[in-house]
């Protein structure tokens, strides 16, 4: 008999047997992931969780000196430090047994800082693909590839497109699939998506991952607030359904 094609499988997030150890090892090197949900969702808490799983994590701040990047806790850089620099830092970190996890991108207070904040994101993104290995995750991806703001396209394309082989994985977050390169569902592993009545989010969701339209619109019409559905592109694998533990200390206007 054939399995059923909707089939939901409710998970802790970070209780033994629950959502962190099952992603922990279903997620892996090289696999990018799309978070897609509206502001006030929870993506930056949510990302934030998922990133502690990556040893080497490089977290673009495309928005300059942005608040939720900086409760992550990782040291910023706000300038491009160059491969053999990052390289002594990780070994450093190594030595300690420590991961290696930075924001990239210094504050910006003024607007001729903006071009200075494009050109650390360009090189932090030509780095990683060059270096290989590491974690890259840019919030609000709409801002870095849209022509009339960074107008990085080229480059985040590269990644989601050529990087597989380098063991890169590329997790980007935003709010509307149609705000973005297509590239960033279409080479997705892994989607997160919260609740939203959203067509276009439905539909595209549908059509990246090759699941049935009905069966992606009642597994979100079925989240809770702040609850997330992770979708890998198995279309007979189940459907994950998890709500982070941090957000039940996050203040809701900070969410995002």
């Amino acid at each position: 008999m054939s399995r059923p094609s909707f089939e939901v499988e409710s998970l802790v997030w970070g209780a033994p047997g629950g959502f962190l150890e099952w992603f922990r090892s279903a997620w892996q090197p090289g696999e990018h992931m799309a978070v897609i949900a509206p502001t006030g969702a929870g993506k930056t808490t949510l990302v934030g969780g998922l990133l502690d799983l990556r040893r080497y994590v490089l977290a673009l701040d495309p928005k300059g000196g942005d608040s939720t990047l900086t409760g992550l806790g990782y040291p910023r850089l706000s300038t491009w430090p160059g491969e053999r620099q990052l390289e002594r830092l990780v070994a450093k970190n190594n030595e300690d047994n420590l991961p290696s996890r930075f924001v990239v991108g210094p504050k910006v207070s003024r607007h001729e800082d903006h071009a200075k904040l494009r050109t650390v994101t360009k090189e932090a993104l030509d780095g990683a693909f060059d270096m290989g290995g590491w974690t890259v995750y840019c919030d609000e991806l709409q801002i870095a590839t849209d022509p009339r703001m960074m107008n990085l396209r080229k480059e985040a394309d590269r990644m989601l497109i050529a990087a597989r082989d380098k063991g890169l994985s590329f997790v980007s977050s935003y709010q509307a699939p149609s705000w973005v390169t297509p590239h960033a569902g279409k080479m997705a592993t892994w989607v997160a998506v919260s609740r939203t009545r959203d067509t276009d989010v439905v539909n595209r969701l549908a059509e990246i991952l090759g699941r049935p339209k009905a069966e992606i619109r009642g597994a979100i019409s079925g989240l809770e607030r702040f609850s997330w559905m992770i979708v890998g592109r198995d279309p007979n694998e189940q459907i994950r359904v998890t709500i982070p533990d941090e957000i039940a200390t996050v203040p809701r206007e900070a969410l995002r």
